[in-house]
């Protein structure tokens, strides 16, 4: 087994690496990471079994990390080892089921019961459906599909979602037989998805999300059609719900405006597409956001962008480029123009105040 040890203290990570019993427990190859984005590379060419993560770190912290591995990665465990005994830290970790939630410093006889229970988990998980890693055609076509109907959720695309299961359904039918345990854990997968999709656009999924999609036990034995249908189904009916419920507001709910802005600044929103998000017009909805906010949309997206790039380029290792690319830039020229104008400093000027 392999493990992988995500901290930006380097004290910590040989204490970690000092202390484990891992000769005990049958992992022979460890690696490290000094944060979030740096360990996701590590994770994805070196597929271990086992993550230790702190929460708070430079760049990605262990919040979004922990996230991320639960969308991509959910057979991996998760053990968190933190300084910060912060409630928000502890829900996070609880809603990404970590195995520990370890306080530093480091207890040895903490961490290795903790790390004895993530490995008989992975032995339970073992036994129960036999899972190998996904072939690498059958994880790209997986992972494109999720970005793709999580994109499309969020913009209540239901024809686009219902399409892209149906994708899914001809392409997997054409790879049986699938290896062991590969239905039932898609199906887990896309669940987990639909929930987590869900709560981003405030809505209570557990009311809408069908009894026989949170009954169906999926094996090797079901049908991949069957359980793609109560997938598809299943989406179907939480966004419905949602576009029945924004329907029906008397008024625009512009703290929901902002919610939805702060999950997908990212991505090229515009004014016009926020407002059919809400159903709104978008001189209406351009008026109320003005007069709640004190700033016009787009100014409060572009905001949202230059400073996450600024939190982004405060780690030496992330280039202009990249952080320009992660907040949805393209165009450098265009991003230095902002972001000098929103500072006052440029991309450069930031990097160089984060290496000193």
């Amino acid at each position: 087994m392999k493990a992988v040890i995500i901290d930006d203290e380097y004290w910590t990570r040989s204490s970690i690496r000092q202390l484990a019993e891992w000769e005990r427990f049958g992992i022979g190859q460890v690696e490290e990471a000094e944060d979030g984005l740096s360990a996701l590379q590590i994770i994805h060419s070196f597929q271990p079994d086992i993550v230790f993560t702190d929460m708070k770190m430079r760049g990605m912290d262990g919040v979004e990390l922990l996230k991320k591995l639960s969308d991509d990665y959910p057979f991996i465990r998760k053990i968190v080892i933190s300084g910060y005994d912060d409630f928000s830290y502890t829900k996070q970790a609880i809603q990404s089921k970590v195995d520990e939630y370890i306080l530093k410093p480091i207890n040895p006889e903490e961490l290795n019961r903790a790390l004895e229970k993530a490995v008989k988990e992975l032995h339970i998980a073992r036994g129960l459906y036999a899972v190998q890693p996904l072939d690498q055609v059958i994880l790209t076509i997986m992972t494109d599909a999720k970005m793709s109907i999580a994109r499309n959720f969020q913009e209540l695309q239901m024809e686009a979602v219902r399409g892209k299961f149906t994708e899914l359904e001809f392409f997997l039918t054409a790879q049986e037989p699938l290896q062991s345990g590969i239905n039932n854990s898609l199906y887990k997968q896309f669940m987990i998805l639909l929930e987590e999709q869900a709560s981003r656009m405030k809505s209570d999924s557990k009311f809408v999300i069908t009894p026989a999609a949170r009954s169906l036990l999926v094996t090797d034995d079901t049908p991949i059609a069957k359980w793609i249908q109560v997938l598809s189904n299943s989406y179907m009916a939480v966004m419905e719900e949602l576009v029945h419920k924004r329907r029906n507001k008397t008024r625009i709910d512009i703290d929901a405006v902002r919610h939805y802005i702060e999950l997908s600044f990212v991505e090229p929103i515009t004014l016009e597409s926020i407002a059919g998000q809400f159903f709104v017009s978008k001189e209406h909805l351009s008026r109320t956001f003005k007069q709640e906010i004190g700033s016009t949309v787009m100014d409060h997206i572009i905001t949202l962008r230059v400073e996450k790039a600024r939190q982004l380029l405060q780690n030496p290792t992330t280039s202009i480029k990249s952080a320009a690319e992660a907040v949805g830039y393209s165009d450098l020229t265009y991003f230095h123009r902002i972001f000098k104008k929103i500072t006052g400093l440029t991309p450069g000027q930031i990097r160089n105040d984060s290496r000193e």
